[in-house]
């Protein structure tokens, strides 16, 4: 029978007593997590200056798929290879310093300093080389291990980072345009959302996506995940490279979407193979905090995907937009939030009631929160596709996500309780 994977045992001390639980097995990935809550609020700062700042919406969208999905992807991604696969040891230091040099370098860049954009891609796209190959030395070192095929996927993931990151350079310096301008743009949206974020996300699910709800994975679950996953990543290789070919004209750009499509059904098929179980077990759990955010986003992940397909099998690339907003705001960043809600008590508290404060503020509101932020993602993903003339749709949307996350961050940032004598 499937069992749960065992993630490195803290100290166990009696319940109720103030002493230390030693440190958490997530403290080395804490520098990251900072950084990615800086640019994080970098974000939501943009979000309620709007574009009064340099950059518009393409800063914005860089501020979280760069700042915050590509600084919590490599450490986490490196976390959980070094777990499934048995390895010691940690990343060096200096790793997330040189990842935001290059991340850096791309942001300031985008204000018209090309080489500088070069340049930071450039570092980046090393960073994350360096990273799959490590990646890669782990799992081929890690002989028998169950879940070894997740780190093959996380390869998959950052494979596709790379390329995502040079047809970014590409379209940052210029280097295309007419009707190749589309295609090229729409195979760097679905390699880095679908892929570096995507793909990372649907692995880490199999396994920690019970965790979180403090339950055990489905019977089975994991080996259909593996077998699915490693279709679904070949099925979005093909739909990227078939999307560059969108931008030619006649029989062949029409047949290379219609065959994107068709890849992009493998990956739809196999995030519904990931995110059912996944959902079925946690709406089997007892209450937590991140029970119902990690139950939308297995509802969310599939309805993206799937409405991609479409998207792209009739060429209708004005709802891009809309499946962008879908993707980042109801996927993405709430996959951020109900990971960080998870961690939030072991990274805050260092004893046990500490840890159960935290958790037990964070349990409180929980489900409103929840459903908060269903309707700002779904008010958000509204505005960007026109459908609905909601007034003010788009504000209402993006000040109940603020909300959350601010609620969210003041129930683990406030005082916690002193440790009795």
């Amino acid at each position: 029978m499937s069992r749960a994977v065992s993630f490195a045992p803290l100290p166990v001390v009696g319940q109720g007593t103030g002493r230390a639980r030693g440190r958490s097995p997530f403290a080395a990935s804490a520098p990251s997590i900072a950084i990615a809550l800086a640019y994080l609020v970098a974000v939501l700062v943009w979000l309620v200056i709007g574009d009064a700042l340099p950059g518009g919406r393409w800063l914005a969208v860089h501020l979280f798929t760069l700042g915050v999905l590509t600084n919590l992807v490599l450490t986490f991604s490196e976390h959980f290879a070094r777990t499934v696969t048995r390895t010691p040891g940690e990343r060096a230091w200096w790793w997330p310093v040189v990842t935001n040099v290059g991340i850096m370098g791309v942001l300031l860049g985008a204000a018209g300093h090309q080489w500088l954009l070069a340049a930071g891609g450039t570092i980046l796209t090393g960073a994350v080389f360096a990273a799959y190959w490590r990646l890669r030395r782990m799992r081929r070192a890690a002989i028998g291990a169950r879940f070894a095929w997740i780190v093959r996927v996380y390869e998959r993931a950052h494979g596709a980072f790379i390329h995502a990151a040079v047809l970014g350079i590409v379209l940052g310096v210029g280097l295309v345009s007419g009707g190749w301008y589309l295609g090229v743009r729409a195979a760097h949206l679905h390699a880095n959302v679908l892929g570096w974020g995507g793909l990372t996300l649907l692995a880490t699910l199999v396994f920690f996506g019970p965790t979180m709800a403090r339950t055990r994975i489905e019977p089975g679950a994991d080996g259909r995940a593996a077998r699915a996953l490693r279709h679904g990543a070949t099925g979005l290789t093909v739909g990227v490279v078939l999307l560059l070919l969108t931008g030619a004209p006649g029989a062949l750009g029409t047949a290379a979407r219609l065959g994107a499509a068709v890849g992009l059904a493998v990956l739809a098929w196999a995030a519904t193979v990931v995110c059912l179980p996944v959902a079925r077990a946690a709406l089997g759990a007892k209450p937590t905090a991140p029970r119902w955010p990690l139950i939308a986003v297995c509802v969310w992940f599939p309805l993206v995907v799937w409405a991609d397909v479409l998207v792209v099998a009739t060429g209708q690339w004005r709802w891009l937009d809309a499946l962008g907003a879908a993707a980042l705001a109801g996927v993405l960043a709430q996959a951020v939030v109900v990971t960080l809600t998870y961690l939030a008590p072991m990274l805050r508290g260092r004893s046990t009631p500490e840890r159960d404060a935290v958790r037990t503020r964070l349990e409180v509101g929980a489900r409103t929160r929840a459903a908060a932020f269903q309707v700002g993602a779904g008010l958000v993903v509204l505005a960007s596709a026109r459908i609905v003339d909601v007034p003010y749709g788009a504000a209402v949307g993006w000040a109940l996500l603020i909300g959350v996350l601010l609620a969210t961050a003041t129930a683990v940032a406030w005082r916690l309780p002193r440790p009795e004598a």
